[in-house]
């Protein structure tokens, strides 16, 4: 038996959305647990790490979340309609109307021209390259720079 037939059957068998510990409870009572040959410190863990991944790699998948807090599950077959389906869990990418139409380096001409006019200084936008770990996040912002000299009058004063 696998961590999915597992919860898949505990699901049929009860017909109600249950969290991960309430089907690994269950699993316990009804003596499942002892089919498998080799369980960890932590098999309930497991079984929810399976249904997750299952739900967010599977778009056929037969599990669903039916809520959020306490996260429940339950097959969209037994659902007959009357529970309302949660996206799943995975993570959604930003839509484009989240994001803002423009870029920080797009603000830079502004500052530089705000920085000279008003302060006197000189600026410059430094352009790093991309991180290589886009998992972790990319270095998508450019960093601005600017200086500001006190001296009315650059000639040579004395002789």
């Amino acid at each position: 038996m696998t961590f999915l037939k597992l919860a898949d059957t505990i699901l049929r068998e009860e017909k109600r959305p249950l969290s991960i510990e309430e089907i690994w409870r269950i699993a316990v009572e009804k003596k499942y647990d002892k089919e498998f040959s080799k369980l960890g410190k932590t098999p309930w863990a497991t079984l929810g790490a399976r249904v997750y991944v299952e739900m967010q790699n599977n778009q056929n998948t037969n599990f669903y979340k039916a809520s959020s807090r306490p996260s429940k599950f339950f097959l969209k077959d037994l659902s007959n309609g009357e529970i309302e389906i949660e996206e799943s869990t995975k993570k959604e990418k930003s839509k484009k109307e989240d994001k803002f139409e423009f870029l920080e380096s797009d603000l830079h001409p502004f500052l530089t021209y705000f920085a000279n006019y008003y302060l006197k200084a000189y600026t410059k936008t430094i352009n790093h390259s991309k991180s290589g770990k886009k998992s972790y996040g990319e270095w998508v912002h450019p960093d601005i720079v600017g200086c500001y000299f006190p001296i009315e009058d650059l000639e040579c004063r004395g002789s």
